[in-house]
């Protein structure tokens, strides 16, 4: 696939693509290895084994509910930029935001606003706000789980990170709703010989993103981020309570939120060896033995990263069929 003439570079996220998956492939042989050197090959397996596979479809409609919920922000955030979509195309874009989050920093899933713009949603930039208001409300949802998961931990350390989570959040919506200071950047901005002429795009683009995350929008979508990201965690607790019986939901959502959010903080496409490596450590610092938590950290990550690219492969067919056929009605 390659970007059309006059496309945005954006769409250059969905050039060489299957080369662009290598790396993320190569992460995860890595992780794999990490995670049967942590455990011994044996005894991974044997805890595998173990696991009760009738527990794969409830976990797997915890994930699809994530899925569901963030395609329902998805939605509202488009309404309110003006940008209309059919809803399966809608659905698909978001599915192939999840093949292109397996990037550094989920750069790719920038192409999200190009491929909104192919099948006829209007300008790529008067999506891609919505495409940052997700990933924002993503991490300070996940955030926030961490500080609700976070009462499950001993004294005195609960407390102190759950005021500290909430802190961080507080400070980052500040931050980023705070006008006047961007507005100082911008005119910084201007002054740069490559990046002067091109301001104006960027001001109109913040003026945008803070839409999205005015009181009601910011409400809505934090709120839908943790109730998702929320659901992935309760999966990964059906997961470690068929090898712990007396886990604790609210222990299993932190540890699930903390790992996801040091993957996210990694920068590493998917989170990858980041969010396996703190996983594991988090369920051998509450006493699993090694294969146990590597065989729970395998499940989970396979159930909810990795489902979410396989959805992200099958949507892909879709959108580059209703693509050409946007084009060619317009050609």
């Amino acid at each position: 696939m390659s970007t059309p003439e006059g496309g945005s570079p954006a769409g250059s996220a969905f050039q060489h693509l299957g080369r662009r998956l290598l790396v993320p492939a190569l992460l995860a042989v890595l992780a794999l290895v990490g995670l049967t050197l942590f455990a011994d090959a044996g005894e991974l397996l044997a805890a595998l084994a173990r696991f009760d596979r009738s527990l794969l479809l409830p976990i797997l409609a915890f994930s699809l509910t994530n899925y569901a919920l963030r395609y329902l922000r998805w939605e509202i955030y488009l309404h309110h930029l003006g940008v209309r979509l059919p809803r399966l195309d809608s659905l698909a874009v978001l599915l192939v935001g999840f093949l292109l989050s397996v990037t550094p920093g989920k750069a790719g899933e920038l192409g999200k606003a190009w491929l909104v713009r192919e099948l006829g949603g209007g300008p790529a930039r008067r999506a891609l706000p919505a495409v940052l208001a997700e990933r924002a409300t993503d991490l300070l949802g996940v955030v926030l789980l961490v500080a609700l998961g976070a009462l499950s931990l001993p004294l005195p350390a609960a407390p102190w990170i759950a005021g500290g989570a909430v802190a961080a959040v507080a400070a980052a919506v500040a931050l980023l709703t705070w006008r006047g200071g961007a507005h100082r950047l911008f005119a910084l901005c201007e002054r740069l010989p490559r990046l002067g002429d091109h301001v104006h795009h960027l001001e109109e683009l913040y003026d945008r993103l803070v839409g999205l995350l005015s009181p009601a929008m910011l409400a809505a979508g934090l709120g839908l981020s943790a109730l998702a990201w929320g659901a992935e965690g309760l999966g990964f607790w059906l997961v470690v309570r068929d090898y712990a019986p007396a886990a604790v939901p609210l222990r299993a959502v932190f540890d699930y939120s903390a790992s996801t959010l040091a993957g996210a903080l990694s920068m590493l496409p998917g989170g990858l060896l980041a969010a396996e490596g703190s996983l594991a450590a988090l369920l051998d610092a509450q006493g699993l033995d090694n294969a146990t938590a590597a065989s729970a950290t395998l499940i989970i990550r396979g159930a909810t990263l990795w489902f979410a690219v396989a959805l992200g492969l099958l949507a892909l067919p879709w959108v580059m069929v209703r693509i050409r056929r946007q084009r060619a009605a317009g050609a």
